[in-house]
């Protein structure tokens, strides 16, 4: 089959990270693979896996926008792809509209994912406006079907983020290089368990609540480290400066470190003991659950939204109810105390791919 997947960009957010994974996946199985977007950092790692990248300014949440549906129209009757793949509001309008004016028997398949829980809208309804409409996560099929209930052709198909596991791989060792480095950088790591908390430093993430947490269980026991990853959006930089006063706050100067953004989050998550997801929302997914959890880390993270439902099939030992400081505690605790195994099937990336396949399949027989 002939994919083009539509999106605004190609940087490192999780969307476009899945896409990626999913345009190399699909290659890797015969398929043509083709990604229409504004371009990005990830562009040249499209391209090197035999995918083949559009320029299109796909990304702008603008009327003057749609001046491109004429435009995508012709191209898609240059390429002929059996299926349009859209996965975000503005590409999905413009690849709608476009594929709305070509000929029924020259059309492809039209697939929309819904990746969030968006705002419930006329502009956000385009998400539920595909032949067969993908969710993410249970919670967000189940706010597609609240609020665009009738406009769905078909109930969504719920197919959740597949992990690379050829990229996170547990079972392929870790560098020794790699530790010395680290302890070499951070010897206070040394003979510590890392509890990890990896995402952007924004307020809404869970990083004070992570601190807090870091300060309670440190009184319990002296032999945990707590790592933040992330680094602040361009000119939140405050935020990163407050959680460091945070810590200082609460006695944890030697007890944590901020070490910005990594490329080495593989290493991170199998060196780790605990790997936390503590978004004050629920969450639509959480790519760092499944990672963590993809190389044999436990999870801790909120009973709500995508990242439980993952938790509730992997690994109910690290499902924590929301608002509960005590609880998240005493689960932390636990977790070092008596590790439980983590049952990691359902969340792969070549799973994810054969789902989605399947519904490419079903459409295109149709």
């Amino acid at each position: 089959m002939k994919i083009v997947q539509i999106l605004p960009e190609l940087n490192g957010g999780g969307v476009e990270r899945g896409s990626l994974d999913f345009a190399h996946e699909l290659v890797r199985l015969g398929h043509e693979s083709i990604v229409i977007s504004n371009g990005g950092e990830l562009v040249p790692r499209l391209t090197l896996r035999g995918c083949r990248h559009i320029d299109m300014p796909v990304h702008k949440k603008s009327l003057w926008s749609l001046r491109l549906v004429g435009r995508l129209r012709r191209l898609l009757e240059e390429l002929q792809p059996d299926v349009l793949h859209a996965r975000s509001r503005m590409p999905a309008w413009i690849a709608w509209l476009a594929w709305r004016g070509m000929p029924e028997e020259r059309r492809p398949r039209l697939v929309t994912t819904a990746h969030g829980l968006y705002s419930a809208n006329f502009y956000s309804a385009i998400m539920a406006s595909g032949e067969r409409v993908i969710a993410v996560s249970q919670c967000v099929a189940d706010y597609l079907q609240q609020h665009y209930g009738k406009k769905l052709r078909t109930p969504p198909r719920v197919i959740h983020r597949g992990v690379n596991t050829r990229e996170f791989d547990r079972s392929a060792p870790i560098s020794g290089q790699w530790q010395l480095r680290l302890l070499n950088d951070y010897p206070q790591l040394e003979g510590k368990n890392w509890l990890l908390m990896p995402a952007r430093l924004t307020p809404w993430k869970g990083q004070r609540t992570f601190l807090q947490m870091l300060a309670a269980v440190s009184r319990q026991r002296d032999d945990v480290f707590g790592l933040v990853v992330g680094a602040a959006d361009t000119g939140k930089e405050k935020y990163a400066r407050e959680l460091e006063q945070l810590a200082l706050d609460l006695g944890l100067s030697d007890k944590v470190l901020f070490l910005g953004q990594r490329r080495d989050m593989r290493e991170l998550y199998a060196s780790s003991q605990i790997t936390y997801n503590l978004s004050e929302h629920p969450e639509p997914f959480g790519r760092t659950v499944t990672e963590a959890l993809a190389m044999n880390c436990p999870v801790v993270s909120y009973n709500d939204g995508g990242p439980a439902e993952v938790l509730r099939s992997c690994f109910p030992q690290g499902l924590v109810e929301r608002g509960d400081l005590d609880t998240l505690v005493q689960a932390s605790l636990q977790i070092l105390d008596r590790p439980q195994s983590i049952d990691f099937t359902g969340f792969s990336l070549e799973e994810m791919t054969a789902q989605t396949l399947e519904v490419y399949e079903e459409l295109c027989a149709g």
